[in-house]
């Protein structure tokens, strides 16, 4: 995979750690552009498009990456990344500050004990970074907080695809696939009916099978996407109002509504939480 070095880095702020914003794609050919007990003080996260090479834990534990694999660099924990030297190694990485890293894996979002999550990677991935890459380059600076929650919308989604705790099972991959239908595109209705169609199921057995293996039903998983990123917007500072449009809702009142009724509290007061 041919790939020439595309980057970018922004600042929402003046405090780097908690206010970087990066991304970009990133070909390393030479063993030289390997990272030896390499710590940052943010959060950044690499998806390897091709090549391979080995994660080194701080316990010097080896851990395999191939191309498809996710890396996480943990804020304040001290690693090593080992390129193979054949010239195919090239990744897309994105980056923003410790705080959201925290409150994420506050959320359970994020795993923080797992540094190499095993994936894959296709072409729309590749559009989606190269979109995004695009809108940081161009975007200007009022509109950083909004990239940001785009960069936290694509990291989750990659960790959300690929940290499932499925087996082979069609059933079961089946119903992990239905996760990641109702965890996009937030902004937008989605037909539980037309995500059973997707998935070759009838809706009242995509309906019986998601609650076996989630928990929930698929309604009220995909009520909980929604509020978990509107708590994101909300802590970014966007409006309560904006939040409702960007989470999918007609007005503020229904929005906080539904907000109320999942978190316990009004968007308003959980705004004002320290």
């Amino acid at each position: 995979m041919e790939t020439k070095k595309d980057v970018v880095y922004r600042c929402i702020g003046p405090d780097l750690t908690n206010g970087i914003l990066a991304c970009g794609f990133m070909p390393k050919a030479t063993a030289e552009q390997s990272q030896y007990n390499f710590m940052i003080d943010y959060y950044s996260g690499f998806l390897l498009l091709s090549g391979s090479g080995r994660y080194y834990t701080p316990d010097r534990e080896i851990i395999p990456i191939r191309a498809g694999d996710f890396v996480q660099r943990i804020p304040g924990v001290c690693h090593s990344t080992e390129i193979t030297p054949d010239g195919s190694w090239v990744e897309f990485f994105i980056s923003f500050g410790r705080s959201t890293y925290n409150y994420l894996c506050s959320l359970n979002l994020l795993p923080s004990d797992t540094p190499v999550i095993h994936s894959h990677c296709d072409e729309n991935i590749l559009q989606q970074f190269s979109r995004f890459l695009y809108q940081l380059k161009t975007a200007d600076d009022k509109e950083l907080p909004f990239i940001a929650l785009k960069a936290q919308e694509i990291v989750l989604s990659i960790v959300q695809r690929t940290s499932g705790t499925f087996s082979a099972d069609s059933e079961r991959e089946a119903v992990e696939q239905a996760c990641r239908l109702l965890s996009g595109d937030i902004h937008t209705a989605v037909s539980l009916e037309g995500v059973a169609a997707a998935l070759h199921m009838s809706y009242e057995n995509f309906r019986k099978q998601f609650r076996k293996h989630v928990g929930v039903s698929p309604l009220q998983y995909r009520i909980e996407q929604k509020m978990k990123y509107a708590k994101l917007m909300i802590l970014s500072g966007v409006s309560i109002k904006e939040t409702a449009q960007l989470t999918g809702y007609s007005d503020a009142y229904s929005f906080t509504k539904q907000f109320t009724r999942s978190v316990g509290i009004s968007p308003g007061r959980f705004k004002q939480m320290p």
